[in-house]
């Protein structure tokens, strides 16, 4: 074996403190991914943790109204018509909640599992709207805030409009954002929702006049199980699904969403969806519910 020479030995030593620095490097930076990845897993542990008891809250509750007001029907030996249309009521509204907290909760499933697939029919848009609107009016006036429908035509005597979608995802998409809307409405406010074709798109703004936001709080409300309020302090029911679900759909439907907001001032949330290229279901939709057809003049 042939001896180094002095320099031969120092440029070694040169290319072996070289190659530690280098690894030192990356053992460091490696390090500080690792650091960063468990504070995101500690976070995401804790969100799901707060996700599970607000969404336990979100069905213990209406379930538990649902339970005491039907018992309360069933024992009661006298009671005036004004009384069980006010329990009926109180019924009617808590089921509604419970229903549309658990169609959320399926749909977040289906898209973490990555098994919802899009199913493409024809849709009158004005009458999926009104029914939503409908829909939810019982809630809005419980806390009188007003909907108002806005639908912009070039043509002022245009009643329906067909728009190629998934009906039952734009329902859901449709339903988040109305029932965000009225529950950060304040007292006797209103929500706008507004509807217009644009660039062979479907545009829709959905406007309240609530809380609002500050543009550090824009940043995480499309996220899962986050939200502004949290904790015993919260003043608003959710569990931050709603919002997650709404982006992810329309990822699916190669949407968008935006929105522009301001504390005390309201907020406006704006989405654009292309009508779908791919190929149809014989079908027909007015209110997220498909009628299949299979032959002319038959539906099931």
């Amino acid at each position: 074996m042939s001896r180094l020479t002095n320099k031969e030995l120092i440029e070694e030593l040169k290319v072996r403190f070289h190659e530690s620095d280098s690894a030192l490097f990356d053992l460091k930076a490696m390090t500080k991914k690792l650091v960063k990845i468990n504070k995101k897993l500690q976070e995401s542990e804790a969100l799901k943790s707060n996700f599970l008891s607000n969404i336990r809250n979100e069905i213990n509750n209406p379930l538990t109204s649902i339970l005491g007001l039907s018992q309360q029907l069933l024992s009661a030996k006298e009671i005036d018509c004004n009384t069980i249309r006010d329990i009926i009521s109180l019924i009617h509204e808590e089921s509604f909640n419970l229903d549309f907290q658990i169609k959320n909760i399926f749909a977040a499933a289906e898209l973490e599992s990555g098994e919802t697939s899009i199913g493409v029919s024809i849709v009158d848009v004005v009458a999926m709207f009104d029914n939503i609107i409908s829909s939810f009016r019982h809630y809005a006036e419980n806390k009188n805030v007003k909907i108002e429908m806005v639908y912009d035509w070039d043509d002022d005597e245009q009643s329906e409009i067909f728009f190629k979608t998934d009906p039952e995802k734009l329902g859901l998409v449709v339903s988040n954002l109305i029932s965000n809307a009225i529950e950060f409405s304040n007292e006797d406010g209103k929500v706008e929702v507004k509807l217009w074709m644009e660039d062979g798109s479907l545009r829709i703004d959905v406007k309240d006049n609530g809380v609002g936001m500050d543009n550090s709080e824009l940043d995480v409300i499309f996220d899962r199980f986050r939200q502004v309020e949290t904790g015993s302090t919260k003043t608003h029911r959710g569990h931050g699904l709603g919002l997650s679900i709404t982006q992810a759909i329309l990822d699916l439907l190669d949407g968008s969403i935006s929105v522009s907001s301001s504390k005390g001032a309201g907020s406006v949330f704006s989405v654009t969806i292309p009508e779908s290229m791919g190929p149809e279901t014989e079908g027909f939709s007015s209110d997220g519910n498909e009628f299949i057809f299979e032959d002319e003049g038959e539906k099931f």
